[in-house]
């Protein structure tokens, strides 16, 4: 039987990421790609590698969106913030899983598994790197203060977005949600108006 690999590995990412690595059977796998288990390693090699390769794809759709959302925006702050508001307010009405698929990831590994931990850090890295190029645009642009560290405001932005995810998983409204993605976003260094 043929199969897409992209869409085998975009169905393992969405399952993966609801249920986790270790959560997730070689038979869940199995009916989910509707795949049998001799397909699946001649494909991927393992349930491991299967694994890494829906983090990648997570990894690259998340870097993908985060510069679609500094295209379409002429302040990069701007495009942050709605990227942001897009990953922690807008995705609370959708199927999908409210964590950060890399973050949670990394929570649920334990030594046994470092070396997936390990790819979803280095995923976790990617982005921040990203967020860092949008943060030196901002800088360009003459709204964020120009002597900022923006890899070090992208380290903050990620953490900010991971607490943000998983506060958004209580009972909170998207007014309280938007008020605190407002302070977040104020406590931005700017850049000094020139007088």
């Amino acid at each position: 039987m043929k199969y897409d690999r992209d869409e085998a590995i975009g169905k393992a990412t969405g399952l993966f990421w609801k249920l986790g690595f270790q959560g997730t059977k070689m038979r869940d796998l199995q009916e989910h790609l509707d795949m049998r288990p001799g397909s699946i390693y001649a494909g991927f090699g393992s349930k491991e590698l299967l694994f890494k390769e829906a983090l990648n794809l997570y990894t690259q759709q998340s870097i993908h969106q985060v510069r679609h959302y500094a295209t379409q925006y002429d302040n990069a702050l701007t495009a942050l913030y709605e990227f942001v508001k897009t990953q922690v307010i807008n995705s609370r009405d959708s199927s999908q899983p409210k964590n950060c698929f890399l973050a949670k990831t990394v929570a649920e590994l334990d030594n046994n598994n470092a070396e997936i931990s390990l790819w979803a850090q280095s995923g976790l890295n990617k982005i921040e790197k990203e967020f860092s190029v949008v943060f030196k645009q901002a800088q360009v642009q003459g709204v964020l203060d120009p002597h900022a560290d923006c890899l070090r405001l992208a380290k903050w932005l990620q953490v900010q977005i991971m607490g943000l995810r998983s506060y958004g998983q209580l009972q909170v409204s998207k007014e309280d949600m938007t008020d605190m993605l407002d302070q977040v976003f104020s406590s931005l260094p700017k850049a000094t108006p020139i007088k």
